[in-house]
């Protein structure tokens, strides 16, 4: 970008090594030699060959930026169970701007919630760390929305048109075919792995078993019934996998719910429910200590 671009968005004077979201992994060179400026160009050339206007560019890098900048924020405990937003907090201005939303908004939305106690609502505060993980919460629910809208975007761009055709008893030009690409092989296993790791690889193990099921298995089922002969293509098995995250009632994500919806429970207490319910599963590997 130039000058007057990272000014626009609050950048000039910080680097990926400032901002939280940015600066966990602690690599911040790439070793493929790649330059970033010059992979920037080239999504600035394909944004304009998917005919996004300018203005639509410039809601993206606001979006993003904005993301950079919350996850900077802090927040000050007032009690136990009461917080609010550190208004002192040089990156709460530039996040505000961005979004075009006030403080005491944010604020609000962050550190309190509503309950219903018949027709009335009544407004609860949390506590500090219960704020931060709601900022959290609000910027993956951000760029998450940023990422499916510039999905559909994209799609509507390349998708061809149905053209009515003219004249008496014309039909309509319709696609014959289309080109589908599945890219399912992103699995990566960390030192200490996160959530959203976790979710990644759950989504891959899925399509890896569609695939397997419906390209592999079907059809070599297939070959069987009509005579063909031909070499079976052996294939790894991974539903153990899949029951050890989503089974209902044992599940690592079932538990993670039942969690969530129990009262007083921390960290450990999900951790202690995971050991106890999967311990005899063939893909859980743990001990109590950990």
């Amino acid at each position: 970008m130039e000058e007057e671009e990272l000014n626009d968005y609050f950048l000039a004077e910080y680097t990926a090594e400032d901002f939280n979201l940015t600066n966990k992994s602690g690599t911040y060179d790439r070793r493929d030699g790649v330059e970033d400026l010059d992979t920037f160009r080239d999504l600035q050339e394909a944004m304009d060959i998917m005919n996004f206007l300018p203005e639509e560019k410039k809601d993206i890098w606001r979006v993003t930026c904005a993301c950079l900048h919350l996850s900077n924020i802090t927040f000050d405990s007032i009690s136990a169970d009461e917080s609010k937003i550190n208004f002192e907090n040089d990156h709460l201005e530039p996040a505000l701007q961005l979004l075009g939303i006030e403080g005491e908004a944010l604020n609000t939305a962050l550190c309190y919630f509503s309950i219903m106690a018949g027709k009335e609502r009544h407004m609860r505060s949390i506590s500090k760390e219960k704020a931060a993980k709601g900022m959290e919460a609000l910027i993956k629910a951000t760029y998450g929305a940023l990422f499916t809208s510039l999905v559909r975007r994209i799609n509507d761009s390349i998708t061809l048109k149905e053209v009515a055709a003219s004249g008496r008893g014309g039909a309509a030009v319709r696609k014959a075919a289309t080109i589908g690409v599945l890219d399912i092989f992103g699995f990566e296993s960390f030192k200490t792995n996160s959530f959203e790791q976790l979710c990644i690889n759950y989504c891959n193990e899925a399509l890896q078993q569609q695939f397997n099921i419906f390209v592999l298995k079907n059809e070599q089922d297939e070959y069987e019934r009509e005579g063909i002969q031909w070499s079976f293509i052996s294939f790894p098995e991974n539903q153990d996998v899949l029951d050890l995250i989503d089974k209902k009632g044992s599940g690592i994500l079932n538990i993670l719910d039942d969690q969530c919806r129990a009262p007083g429970t921390t960290d450990k207490t999900f951790a202690n429910d995971v050991y106890n319910k999967c311990t005899g599963h063939t893909r859980f590997e743990a001990n109590f200590m950990q």
